[in-house]
């Protein structure tokens, strides 16, 4: 073979390698993971194990699912919602690659949200390439800002890893104390501490984890959570918040004065008890919370006010139809407001979950008002129109700063219908354990949610199905807790919703809902715990709203895609080029006509 052959052999090798690296970087191989679930059998559950592989491929961001056998409940929307939160966690770009996942059991498996964060975790450790122990496993939901959530029949899961012998299993806080599953809702009496049970029965480590940061390093040994964070209040959020704040309570004031001039007598005691937390929070700059505790001080004296000067059925649907009105026109003017921020986007979402309960509040009175008891029409009439009141307080956030975000029609809607899902899939996961009787507050807020959609009202959409998805959650984390652990658990849940304020706080998108309700579930910590549980689950929803509406000026995948190849056909015209030059020089005899250079001994 002549030396212009080789060359051009060599530089067409050279090409294909450098275009092969170039296009099919990614791994071929999937990365697998142990799942563990429960199934079951005639009157109990019991634990089983199943496969979870991954193949990332280059593509759109797409996600493909394949079971085997199918799972018991739709497991495509954990799936995806798995994915997203492990590419916004670790800011990974998703959107050159099509993930492909398989799940493969034995048998038919309980599917649903609890292996969410092992589909978190796996999809990170596919896209860093990283080394992984694949003795370790995870059980527990993913839950936004990537905190991990608790999920039933954690006992018979770990009966279920130590007979296929792996060395760790990873759990979510609080979920090391649980009673044994049965069918149809019953439990033992009997709760295990699920840390002895492993060690002394199953030969098997089980630890308690609160986010995928520490997942990961459990997983691969590095530390993702090395940071450190600090949580700061906006100072524009602090400044509307308190004027909200003296709004709500100076309207208590005025209240208190106005029925006192009427002759009507309140309960002090009661008036004073609230008035005293208001100060409270305000002294600690708490001022969400404070505004709360006037707002719930209104309602009370708004109702005693009607009931103590007995308002006639016909005078209380005169004062209805007015706030009908009042709530029509409110809702006509945010709708002008141009959602540019996610401080935008969050209020619009407030007023309008306040008007839409307005709304509710007005249906009902109208379908009640013949057969309910007067009493019940005045605390129905006074808490809508504070509620309305409210409502018309939040508008002042619309004059707030932010990032500029793509949040258009197009994306409100795949927001809210991505939020539905998640939250009808979590309330499913829900009724498994506790059937549908106990958790009908949430399916109602589901339907509203549904409702909204069909009426292209997104943005109340988003919030109820965040509500919904939330009180699911916090339904899920006390399953395990106790009086005695629940307060750490709590201060866990409290260090997680901080990293993630201050996360989005960095990122010029200071989440307005998630640290009001963060600063309330402070508040509610010590005196109803349980309560100040579903306010941090409400935190943790509003706080990472950015994973479904990207930055203004945000890169580009069709973009990327394009100058990518571009790229591309610009080294095979060098290489090209350079082929060309190459063959030229051989072709001219340069190379020949080089004179030899000659040493000559002096």
């Amino acid at each position: 073979m002549n030396i212009k052959k080789i060359v051009c052999l060599l530089m067409f090798i050279i090409l294909i390698i450098t275009i092969s690296n170039t296009v099919l970087a990614v791994n071929t191989e999937p990365y697998h993971m142990k799942l563990l679930a429960v199934q079951e059998n005639g009157e109990i559950y019991i634990g089983s194990d199943a496969d979870l592989y991954l193949e990332l491929k280059e593509g759109s961001g797409r996600v493909f699912l394949e079971t085997f056998p199918l799972t018991k409940m739709d497991t495509q929307i954990s799936t995806r919602f798995a994915k997203d939160i492990a590419c916004n966690h670790f800011k990974l770009d998703c959107n050159n690659y099509d993930f492909i996942y398989t799940i493969k059991s034995k048998s038919n498996i309980i599917g649903g949200p609890s292996a969410g964060a092992a589909i978190s975790a796996l999809t990170t450790i596919a896209l860093m390439d990283l080394e992984y122990d694949k003795d370790v496993t995870i059980t527990g939901t993913i839950n936004s800002g990537g905190i991990v959530g608790m999920v039933g029949g954690v006992k018979e899961k770990l009966e279920a890893a130590s007979q296929v012998n792996l060395k760790k299993v990873l759990i979510a806080k609080g979920n090391s104390k649980q009673k044994p599953l049965a069918i149809n809702n019953e439990t033992s009496e009997e709760q295990l501490d699920l840390l002895n049970y492993a060690k002394e029965n199953l030969s098997l480590e089980v630890i308690e984890v609160v986010d995928l940061d520490e997942v990961l390093f459990h997983l691969t040994g590095v530390n993702f959570n090395d940071k450190e964070f600090e949580v700061y209040e906006d100072d524009q959020y602090k400044e509307i918040m308190q004027s909200l704040q003296n709004i709500l309570c100076d309207r208590t004031k005025s209240l208190i004065q106005e029925v006192k001039e009427e002759g009507v007598q309140l309960n002090q005691t009661e008036v004073n008890k609230r008035i005293e937390k208001s100060i409270n929070a305000t002294q600690k700059g708490d001022y969400y919370s404070a505004a709360s505790f006037c707002f719930g001080n209104n309602i009370y004296i708004k109702s005693n006010y009607y009931e103590e000067m007995i308002v006639s059925k016909g005078k209380l649907t005169t004062l209805f139809k007015t706030l009908e009105k009042k709530t029509l026109l409110l809702e006509s003017k945010i709708e002008e407001e141009e959602i540019k921020t996610i401080s935008d986007l969050q209020t619009f979402m407030v007023v309008k979950e306040r008007l839409n309960d307005v709304k509710q509040q007005i249906k009902i009175f109208n379908e009640e008002k013949e057969q309910a008891l007067l009493t019940d029409l005045y605390s129905l009439l006074g808490y809508a129109e504070e509620r309305y009141f409210s409502a018309l307080s939040w508008t002042q956030f619309f004059s707030m700063d932010g990032k500029k975000l793509i949040v258009d029609q197009q994306r409100l809607e795949q927001s809210c219908l991505q939020k539905v899902s998640e939250a009808e899939e979590r309330h499913q996961y829900v009724s498994l354990f506790l059937g549908d009787f106990h958790i009908v507050g949430i399916k109602e807020k589901i339907e509203i949610a549904k409702q909204s959609q069909l009426n292209q009202e997104f943005e109340l959409c988003l919030i109820m199905a965040a509500q919904a998805k939330a009180e699911s959650n916090a339904i899920l984390s006390s399953m395990g807790l106790s009086d005695e652990t629940i307060v750490e658990f709590l201060d866990s849940k409290i260090k997680a919703v901080e990293r993630i304020i201050s996360e989005n706080s960095a990122e010029e998108t200071f989440p307005i809902l998630g640290y009001s309700y963060y600063q309330y579930a402070n508040n509610l910590k010590e005196e109803q715990p349980y309560t100040g549980l579903i306010y941090l689950e409400y935190a943790l929803e509003m706080s990472d709203l950015g994973i479904y509406f990207p930055e203004e000026k945000e890169f580009n995948a069709q973009s990327f895609k394009i100058k990518r190849d571009w790229m591309l056909i610009l080294v095979g015209f060098l290489v090209g080029v350079l082929v060309t030059i190459i063959i030229f020089v051989i072709e001219r005899g340069w190379f020949r006509r080089v004179p030899k250079l000659k040493f000559v001994k002096k």
